[in-house]
């Protein structure tokens, strides 16, 4: 009993995290690897640096997540748009860094 009872509340506790980040629980065995890192990624940027992302960037971000949300053009998304999508990731993290950097000098 409490075993089953301690295996619902890492469940719970995987599946709001899962949430947190912009992933769909159903949809973590379903999916490629590539494309639900790229959904993790979009979401996060757009939650949390926005004010760090261009407008296209933005633009293309939105896109990209509703695409992940409809069943079909999910299935189009190929690996040069993941690409894109942790191209971004991988600016706003420079830019962080480097605003870090002056900081601390």
């Amino acid at each position: 009993m409490e075993l089953n009872t301690n295996m619902k509340n890492k469940e719970r506790n995987s599946n709001y995290w899962l949430k947190a980040n912009g992933i769909n629980p159903k949809m973590l065995l379903a999916e490629r690897l590539d494309l639900l890192q790229a959904q993790k990624i979009a979401h996060n940027l757009l939650k949390d640096h926005t004010k760090l992302l261009g407008q296209n960037e933005a633009a293309s971000l939105n896109n990209f997540l509703l695409a992940m949300n409809n069943g079909k053009k999910r299935k189009k998304l190929t690996k040069n748009a993941c690409y894109k999508v942790m191209n971004i990731g991988t600016a706003v993290n420079r830019k962080l860094f480097s605003t870090y950097r002056k900081s601390k000098a």
